[in-house]
């Protein structure tokens, strides 16, 4: 007990000091004068330390280089695929998995009969999105499956019906940089609503936060005391600026989508800039580039939870070459067999590719 008090007291000074370091411009502004609000709230002090938006410090220029077979590989068989119309078809699966990174217990069977049920019975399937806007998807009040519908199974349906809305507008709108930061609010808001997560957006000791607001409370993780996300107020400069250095990136071209995908969905995360959602709003975003440019949903093999946890810790510290490459089998497995059945009996890929 004595040691496990000390180990806390340690992380807890090693945490203090960082803040101090990384924060110690704006210790020597007045507290409350122009300046130093200018400064808190410009976001700045945390990008200058961790730089998320530096493709080579953030390793993914020479996770590029090196995974370049991959990568051609990957385009070689994206040729041959409707990827845009096929990825549509992929929904289930990927809302089913993004979910289960959350330790959601719904499985693909489940996925599938949610799917059915919204298709067949509501007419929300396959182009039923297309032309809804953001805000209408985030105010659409989603039919109950079940008159006592669990937490998880509305979480899944949410999570279904937003990636159904990427999948949709996405076909629409291929070649271009992904969607927009009042887009992003929408689906955060349209993921959590009727969830766990809505109350965590309506108990926030910050004061209550609207469905797809931003956080009003500084946040860490207990999994790494060295891990630091910006203040609230420096949240809204810092998603300005990633959105802003998304459409820069995209448009220079110099890294490849894939890449920059991932590099996206883990600077994004890295933000955190909701009080609850941000892992299933960062791989909409990462669907919705991919699609865009032609690719296909990430449905890793074999991923559990904490390896993806893992992998996107990792790459928030500049470490992504597991998280690239993961991504990169992961377009290789659906490219190569589009149509094969996996061995888990519950998973029903011919009800969800005819």
């Amino acid at each position: 007990m004595f040691d496990k008090i000390m180990l806390r007291m340690r992380q807890r000074h090693a945490r203090r000091r960082l803040l101090t370091f990384i924060y110690e411009p704006a210790s020597k502004l007045q507290k409350g004068s122009a300046e130093y609000e200018k400064l808190a709230t410009s976001g700045r002090l945390w990008e200058d330390f961790f730089q998320p938006c530096s493709s080579r410090l953030m390793g993914y220029v020479g996770v590029q280089r090196d995974l370049r077979d991959m990568l051609d590989e990957v385009d070689r068989y994206k040729t041959d695929l409707p990827a845009l119309s096929l990825s549509r078809y992929l929904v289930p699966e990927h809302a089913q998995q993004s979910v289960m990174i959350e330790d959601n217990p719904m499985r693909i069977g489940d996925a599938c009969q949610v799917f059915d049920f919204l298709d067949k019975e509501r007419g929300l399937g396959l182009g039923s999105m297309i032309g809804v806007t953001s805000s209408e998807l985030a105010a659409m009040r989603i039919p109950r499956t079940e008159e006592n519908e669990s937490p998880a199974k509305v979480e899944l349906k949410n999570q279904i019906i937003a990636s159904q809305w990427v999948a949709d507008n996405a076909a629409a709108k291929r070649g271009t940089a992904g969607v927009s930061e009042i887009e992003v609010r929408d689906l955060a808001a349209a993921s959590i609503r009727g969830t766990s997560s809505e109350a965590v957006y309506g108990l926030s000791w910050g004061g209550r936060v609207p469905l797809g607001g931003y956080r009003k409370l500084p946040i860490q993780v207990q999994s790494n005391h060295l891990a630091v996300f910006p203040y609230p107020q420096e949240v809204p400069a810092c998603v300005r600026r990633f959105f802003e250095w998304r459409d820069a990136q995209h448009a220079a071209r110099e890294l490849h989508p894939l890449v920059l995908a991932c590099q996206m969905t883990a600077y994004f995360v890295h933000i955190h800039p909701f009080p609850d959602g941000n892992g299933r709003v960062s791989r909409l975003i990462m669907q919705d580039y991919m699609a865009r440019q032609g690719y296909l949903p990430t449905i890793f093999e074999d991923m559990d939870r904490a390896r993806y946890l893992r992998m996107i810790s990792e790459a928030c510290e500049g470490r992504p070459r597991e998280f690239v490459k993961a991504v990169l089998e992961a377009q290789l497995v659906v490219s190569l067999n589009p149509g094969q059945k996996d061995d888990d009996p519950e998973y029903v890929w011919d009800s969800v590719i005819p």
